[in-house]
């Protein structure tokens, strides 16, 4: 008997790794596998995206001196990232009830005198692929600064079965021109409702000019 169950975890396993995480990252694999914590696979995940000095990134993608940036300090929104059209996301409820995926997102918001910069980077842990989009949006152009409560339903591949049905519930922050809108993830924090005013308020004067 034990050994039977030795065999289908084994299999369990190998399944996940090859369906998830088959050439990725050890550390997010281990989280999906139930080995490392809540806590561990957000501090990884803190670190490795801090690694990246994306500020630098985004601040050079647009050409920008920080010190010249006057209307508003930069604005830097970050969360865990779903989609329910990419299969190759996986995604855990952890033990405080919060959604995680193995991809998550960045998004840097610059404000100069006539234009919002935005830069946001997306990694998938579970492929290793990257997506990186830069946009600039002219003041007189948009329509509003807002953000969204949004439920995802995402559909979790099963080894020789149904995917499983699952749903998320995720906050964005979005920035609104007419016809469009461009959205970041960004964490459930109350916190942020003082910066958003701060851009509404900002958005209200270039409007009068």
């Amino acid at each position: 008997m034990t050994i039977l169950v030795i065999i289908i975890l084994a299999g369990v396993g190998v399944f996940i790794y090859m369906k998830y995480f088959s050439g990725l990252d050890k550390t997010a694999l281990r989280y999906f596998a139930g080995v490392l914590s809540d806590a561990k696979y957000d501090e990884y995940i803190k670190s490795y995206v801090d690694g990246l000095n994306l500020k630098k990134t985004a601040l050079s993608k647009f050409d920008l001196d920080e010190s010249e940036l006057n209307e508003l300090p930069p604005v830097c929104l970050s969360d865990y990232y779903f989609d329910e059209k990419d299969p190759l996301i996986a995604v855990k409820k952890g033990k405080d009830r919060k959604d995680r995926s193995s991809a998550y997102q960045v998004s840097w918001l610059f404000f100069s005198s006539e234009q919002v910069c935005i830069y946001q980077y997306t990694l998938n842990f579970n492929t290793n692929g990257e997506k990186k989009v830069s946009q600039q949006y002219y003041w007189k152009d948009i329509v509003n600064f807002t953000t969204l409560d949004e439920t995802k339903t995402i559909y979790v591949p099963q080894k020789g079965g149904m995917p499983k049905v699952k749903t998320v519930n995720i906050k964005l922050f979005s920035l609104i021109v007419p016809g469009d809108k461009f959205n970041c993830s960004m964490p459930d924090d109350e916190s942020f409702d003082k910066v958003l005013r701060g851009m509404k308020s900002k958005l209200n004067e270039k409007k009068k000019g």
